[in-house]
């Protein structure tokens, strides 16, 4: 074993079932784009399949990838598809991100005919986050516009927010109001064809700061891998990085379902003044033993740990020393002086009465949480506990 990421099937679960609850009796989606934020596509949603209303994704790609993997529920796309591709979103009985108008709405039209059956798409309006989406003042045409199309079928109406996370956001309730006012001018038309689609804004951070935006279906991403979309977020909901999965109340619990481990693969002793690692960026300060862990940059491990991270050895942090490589890092073992080649190392997860977070990472690279997980490469092993 080179690296080895581990993904508990329970810390998802017990996740999934809390984020559920909080909301109820408005749907849970679950996000699993990514490579399910580095925790595996196909293993994470048929984990948490039994709660999910609908899972989301962002490629074709990864519909396809689902259904061979045996995922049976419904499935949103939520990213552009080219107009070739739009059968192949059919055959996987994909619904899909609509925000086009025009040719594209021609082509989704053709694709259902040549299928015999009808096209459902979820209606994206552009609140303010301004990346896709119709502009909320175009939005009612449009769906008029589709409404005349008997082969596309309205599932839903959607937007993002651009700032949920934070306690104090006088944008997300524009966001909010916007989309509420897009949405009523185009509610007669639905009414008139007795349709009902379901209206979804909130991810995360919003479901649970600002439940005005929950509507019909809340889109959980983050959260579900037991990871927090901000400070704030954890702060408000009195959760700690760790729990028992349920949610009292405003109490929400996650548990962070991912740890990261490896072996030494070498250990050394270097005298003092030495230097470790590429550009002589550290010097050993008196005599000391430094451990290589067989992994760098290239899997994963940001290059701004070099000299700030910290991996765990035998239950104690031991500082990451010189640039962190391509493939291998180097650590201050003082605190381990029982390490040899062969010993634990946990890059991520808890080692006894220690533990390194994916926050911690974060910290440490100056990113988010987000990045450190969607970056971890599909190719290392993940093993499911």
């Amino acid at each position: 074993m080179i690296g080895e990421i581990r993904i508990s099937r329970e810390a998802l679960r017990r996740n999934a079932e809390t984020l559920r609850t909080l909301v109820q009796p408005v749907r849970a989606a679950f996000v699993v784009k990514s490579n399910a934020y580095g925790h595996g596509l196909i293993e994470t949603a048929l984990a948490i399949e039994p709660y999910a209303s609908r899972l989301c994704v962002y490629a074709l790609e990864e519909a396809i990838e689902l259904r061979d993997g045996g995922v049976t529920a419904p499935i949103v796309i939520l990213g552009p598809i080219p107009p070739q591709s739009l059968s192949d979103a059919l055959a996987a009985k994909a619904e899909i991100a609509l925000w086009d108008v025009g040719s594209y709405v021609k082509a989704i039209v053709s694709a259902a005919r040549e299928r015999h059956t009808r096209f459902p798409v979820h209606v994206k309006i552009n609140t303010g986050v301004n990346r896709f989406g119709l502009e909320a003042h175009d939005a009612a045409d449009a769906v008029e516009e589709y409404l005349r199309h008997p082969e596309i079928e309205i599932a839903g109406v959607f937007s993002h927010l651009a700032a949920a996370e934070e306690l104090d956001s006088p944008f997300t309730n524009e966001q909010l109001d916007r989309f509420n006012r897009a949405y009523a001018q185009m509610q007669p038309q639905f009414e008139q064809r007795k349709s009902n689609p379901i209206r979804h804004i909130a991810a995360s951070a919003a479901a649970m700061l600002w439940p005005q935006t929950r509507l019909d279906m809340v889109r959980f991403g983050i959260a579900l891998y037991g990871l927090w979309p901000s400070p704030q977020t954890r702060e408000a909901m009195h959760g700690p990085s760790a729990g028992n999965g349920n949610s009292t109340g405003d109490e929400v619990y996650l548990e962070p379902a991912l740890s990261y481990v490896s072996l030494l693969a070498a250990v050394r002793d270097v005298p003092a003044g030495a230097s470790v690692g590429y550009g002589c960026t550290y010097n050993a300060p008196q005599a000391m033993r430094i451990g290589a862990v067989p992994l760098g940059y290239a899997d994963g491990i940001p290059r701004l740990l070099s000299n700030t991270g910290t991996f765990t050895v035998d239950g104690a942090l031991c500082p990451i020393i010189g640039r962190v490589c391509m493939n291998v890092t180097l650590l201050d073992l003082t605190a381990a002086p029982n390490a040899r080649a062969g010993s634990p190392v946990t890059l991520i997860g808890n080692d006894g009465n220690v533990s390194v977070t994916v926050d911690d990472w974060a910290t440490w690279a100056q990113t988010i949480n987000y990045e450190i997980v969607t970056r971890l490469p599909s190719e290392l092993t993940r093993v499911y506990t």
